[in-house]
């Protein structure tokens, strides 16, 4: 999965991903894990022990081809060619199944290992294990989710300027869409669920108690993040980014409220809720992909590569759908353990709100200080001290120079009509003198 941190990578867009995912030449392996999931959980009731080895084993066996999907051989086993053979669509079909086999044998070789090596029937921590697990991604789906619409919503984040913030008007729209958007899904999901036609004043009166709920949780929400939003009004980029990330957020609240709602007013089928589900895994496992291929891009360090997104996202799904599995087996009815996941989720988004807006914010004053930083300016002063120090060095080069002249006219006047004695100060006389000096001739 790792790659050159040096090269330039591309951000992956979130429909890009969603693409590379859904591509034909893996289309296999999509409808494999919905399939396997679907025995594994008919037989959790009675075989609890090696479904859950099985979940395990196919979770790591997926990240093992996640970590080689670079190389050429791991792409030819696990990919189909981009070339289409002569052959009959629905042998095409079956025999397309083929690049499923490698992670298929690789599985069955941990769950052997992991049956030899952990005590087979006998054991009996992997199930409560694995069940775990799906605490983990109950708070995962609203932290994908969180990562997803803050890497979305942050484009406006640069935009500095001044802003005047209007509580009053923010909270009141903020109010009116989410409570439109509760009234909208409690009559389609009444209509759905009675399967009759129902005017919306009847879906109000039926569902009144939700439309509480659903105040409720947004005036909690509104009153936990009213000093953040505050904070974040006084600039533009901010106050958009604050009232867009409120909104998405609440949005989210209020789906997984009404889920609950719905689990236990409505009395759904099976069918839906397992959509419903389904759908929610899917998202999550995509919005958890995602971010973590972008926090990488960002980082310089592109550890998750477009070929091994979606090994690493079914991965994800046979632990997410273990989880609930074996949560299924031990309460023994699907409606429990979907609630507990949906509160969890809500209660995550909750924590999430104020940390959300407080980051953002520290990430735009950052931009802003690195935006305002005056590169010529700096670059002048830089000159000019240099320049400075340029002149001191002259002016102390110069009075040196002035110095060593005035001491060398200060050895000695000389006075060029006289001329100079060379004579002056020398002791011609001496005894041991070896010269001889010629005398003149007399006349």
């Amino acid at each position: 999965m790792a790659e050159d941190s040096n090269q330039d990578f591309k951000q992956i867009g979130f429909l890009q991903l969603i693409k590379n995912m859904l591509s034909p030449r893996t289309l296999p392996h999509i409808i494999m894990i919905a399939l396997i999931s679907s025995i594994l959980l008919f037989f959790v009731s009675t075989q609890e022990v090696i479904v859950a080895m099985s979940f395990i084993s196919l979770a790591i066996s997926y990240v093992i081809i996640a970590m080689l999907s670079n190389t050429s051989i791991m792409q030819h086993l696990t990919k189909l060619p981009e070339e289409k053979s002569e052959s009959q669509w629905i042998v095409r079909f079956l025999f397309s199944f083929r690049i499923t086999i490698v992670p298929i044998l690789v599985a069955a070789i941990i769950v052997g290992i992991l049956w030899s090596f952990t005590g087979g029937n006998e054991n009996l921590w992997i199930s409560p294990a694995l069940a775990s697990l799906f605490i983990v991604w109950s708070i995962a789906q609203a932290a994908s989710f969180r990562t997803g619409m803050v890497e979305w919503l942050a484009n406006g984040l640069g935009d500095a300027k001044l802003h005047t913030y209007q509580e009053k008007i923010s909270t009141a729209s903020q109010i009116v869409v989410v409570q439109v958007f509760a009234l909208v899904i409690l009559w389609l999901g009444q209509i759905i669920s009675q399967a009759e036609k129902m005017t919306l004043q009847d879906a109000l009166l039926g569902g009144i108690a939700f439309i509480i709920v659903s105040v409720v949780l947004q005036g909690i929400t509104l009153w936990l993040t009213r000093s953040e939003r505050e904070s974040s009004g006084n600039e533009k980029g901010m106050a958009a980014f604050s009232f867009k990330w409120m909104i998405i957020a609440q949005l989210f609240i209020t789906w997984h409220a009404f889920s609950i709602y719905r689990r236990t007013a409505m009395s759904p089928s099976d069918i839906s809720t397992l959509i419903e589900e389904g759908l929610l895994m899917a998202l999550t496992v995509i919005f958890a992909v995602w971010s973590l291929t972008t926090y990488t891009v960002r980082d310089g360090k592109r550890l998750i590569s477009e070929d091994a997104s979606l090994p690493l996202g079914i991965s994800f799904g046979y632990a997410y759908s273990g989880s609930v599995a074996m949560l299924t087996g031990t309460f023994e009815n699907l409606k429990e353990v979907m609630i507990f996941g949906h509160v969890l989720s809500i209660c995550a988004m909750m924590l999430l709100l104020r940390p959300t807006l407080r980051t953002s914010r520290m990430t735009s004053e950052m931009f802003l200080n690195a935006k305002n930083v005056d590169i010529s300016r700096s670059e002048d002063s830089v000159e000019d001290e240099d320049s400075e120090e340029d002149d001191e060095t002259d002016d102390v080069e110069t009075q040196a120079d002035k110095s060593t002249e005035e001491e060398w006219q200060q050895d000695g006047e000389i006075d060029w009509e006289k001329g100079v004695d060379i004579s002056e100060g020398t002791d011609w006389s001496d005894d041991d003198s070896d010269v001889e000096i010629a005398e003149s001739d007399e006349a």
